[in-house]
């Protein structure tokens, strides 16, 4: 029998563990099996799934430990050190019951089943075996919405219940997914001929009821006995659940009162830059100088076509600039939508979805145009930069695009580094040819205390006692938001415990790495192979590419040391006298 290389067999069992994990969650297997399953197979709650899905990460594991990680090279050594971190993160999610909270305002199956058969790629059935797999789908969605109200049903029973505000929130999101109509998302992307009918007849019977079921059920059943509480320690094993998420975000080891602090001090040096540019600029304090944005007709827009078109603009101002500080970039592009009512962002002016692993829905940039009165303008670039390029949309579609690399790793995602990643992205704005005004420049300051201030708040909140009021008190003072703007900051928070402190922690490990490549490397930095590099292998652990980029700092100054001095050798030559020919 002929024995596989060490390498191929880390392939084999990393790609075997995708494909099976796929089939393990049907509801995610249209995406093409492109999907990022986290800490809990996404979007899975159905008890059996999920007991096969914990022997499936304990055989996976089983598979990795007999590889002789001795005989890898280093990029196969990074590719087994991930999966393994991956695999027992996952093992330690299903210890704590996500399934009974299936549900919240901001992220989820039904966002992401509306999202997607939103799209009008989605729907663009144009034979019947794409008919037939959207009829499996919707399927799949009935049951899955089924099995949501069963979970919570069995939360209210243990103990396991929602925050009241988020329910309040959801209630108005539901009925309009479960509303008949033109305006629904279901139906916009269709044509109006006969071979739509079908495919509104399915929506009509079938996806209309499941997310009105979902509705009724928390109208009448689960708002009532809904929790005052905001944070998981009010859940049985809440202190340890989020202990979890925070290393899970962070991945680190930093503990929830730890980075309460860090925060702090993040939030307190933020404030000194604000406040000496704000004084800069003739104003006594923050107030005033967001007061002169949002007055000044040249800082608004009126109408949303207004936002959009300054989207498009900024887009291709950076497209100009981005060369001069990234070696590559990507090559698929992506739309620019206004944000549908139900992806209504909170907070987030700007957001933006990943292309479908298997190509059938595009990359896009959500605007979202409501509320248009006195929204500085000099907000979009900062916005732009963190979900745009070079942010989220530059980092993600290169990953997508490293075909060489193991599916778990082009389609993976780390929280401290791709929120890092978005956040460091912003700070590139001046070298962009951005930020050249006051206005511009206090903007991508207060995003940098936005994310400080989700350390504060986050940690406040679910470890310190934190009431939903006192955060939105917080937040209103330090960025002065308006009250709808703070509460939905506060309100994500609620909903995604954990989810607002990784783009701090991973910017701050980011600009570390900058400084320290600055140093060492000296005349031979190069910004542009910098940039490039820390995104070319994807997101990973900071601790592993904190590793990978001081090798690579290492290897590039040895290489350029000796071109140079290659080069030194060949001048010589070309310059060193002919010799006398006798």
């Amino acid at each position: 029998m002929t024995q596989v290389a060490p390498t191929n067999l880390l392939r084999q069992v990393v790609e075997r563990y995708w494909d099976e994990n796929a089939a393990l969650n049907p509801w995610y297997a249209w995406y093409g099996t492109g999907v990022y399953f986290a800490a809990v197979p996404a979007g899975a709650i159905d008890p059996q799934v999920l007991a096969d899905s914990l022997a499936l990460e304990r055989r996976a594991l089983a598979d990795l430990s007999a590889i002789p990680v001795a005989a890898l090279d280093p990029e196969a050594v990074l590719t087994y050190e991930m999966f393994q971190r991956q695999r027992r993160a996952a093992i330690e999610g299903l210890t704590f019951p996500f399934e009974l909270l299936p549900v919240n305002p901001y992220e989820g199956v039904p966002w992401q089943f509306a999202s997607a058969a939103g799209a009008a790629e989605r729907l663009a059935l144009t034979n019947p075996k794409n008919f037939a797999e959207w009829r499996t789908r919707v399927s799949n969605f009935s049951s899955w919405s089924a099995e949501a109200i069963a979970g919570m049903r069995d939360g209210l029973r243990r103990g396991y219940t929602l925050p009241r505000p988020l329910v309040e929130e959801l209630l108005p999101q539901l009925a309009a997914l479960g509303r008949d109509g033109d305006a629904n998302a279901f139906f916009q992307p269709l044509r109006s001929d006969l071979a739509s009918e079908p495919l509104k007849s399915l929506i009509r019977e079938q996806v209309l009821p499941a997310y009105r079921a979902l509705h009724d059920f928390l109208q009448n059943e689960y708002l009532a006995r809904a929790r005052s509480t905001v944070a998981l320690s009010a859940l049985p094993l809440g202190d340890a659940w989020y202990a979890y998420l925070v290393r899970r975000s962070t991945g680190g080891t930093r503990t929830a009162a730890e980075l309460h602090a860090a925060g702090l001090e993040e939030v307190d040096r933020l404030q000194r830059r604000l406040q000496a540019l704000v004084t800069e600029s003739g104003f006594a304090d923050s107030v005033g100088f967001l007061e002169h944005l949002r007055h000044d007709e040249r800082y608004a827009y009126s109408v949303a076509e207004a936002l959009t078109g300054a989207t498009e603009d900024l887009k291709l101002r950076v497209a100009n600039t981005a060369p001069s500080v990234f070696a590559v970039l990507p090559t698929a592009d992506f739309a620019i939508r206004p944000a549908d009512a139900y992806l209504e962002p909170g907070a987030r002016s700007v957001f933006y979805r990943a292309s479908g692993p298997n190509g059938a829905i595009g990359p896009v940039l959500y605007v979202d145009t409501a509320g248009l009165q006195f929204r500085p303008i000099v907000d979009l670039q900062s916005q732009y930069l963190f979900a745009a390029v070079p942010g989220h949309h530059l980092q993600m579609q290169l990953q997508r695009e490293r075909a060489d690399l193991p599916t778990f790793r082009r389609f993976g995602v780390e929280p401290s580094f791709n929120d890092g990643w978005a956040l460091y992205a912003v700070t590139l704005g001046e070298e962009l040819g951005l930020y050249t005004s006051a206005e511009s420049k206090y903007d991508e300051l207060r995003t940098e205390l936005a994310c400080a201030a989700g350390l504060v708040v986050d940690t406040g909140l679910q470890a310190d006692g934190w009431t939903r009021q006192r955060a939105i008190d917080y937040l209103q003072k330090l960025l002065a938001d308006d009250g709808p703007v703070a509460a939905a900051r506060v309100d994500r928070m609620i909903a995604l415990p954990g989810e607002a402190l990784a783009c701090t922690v991973g910017a701050l490990r980011l600009q570390a790495l900058r400084s320290l490549a600055q140093q060492s490397m000296g005349s031979h930095f190069d910004l542009r192979e910098f940039n490039s590099e820390l995104v070319r292998g994807g997101a990973m652990p900071l601790d592993l590419l904190a590793t990978h980029m001081q090798s690579w700092m290492k290897q590039s100054v040895a290489d350029a040391i000796a071109a140079e001095a290659a080069a030194r050798a060949a001048s010589a030559a070309d310059v060193a006298p002919a010799s006398k020919v006798d």
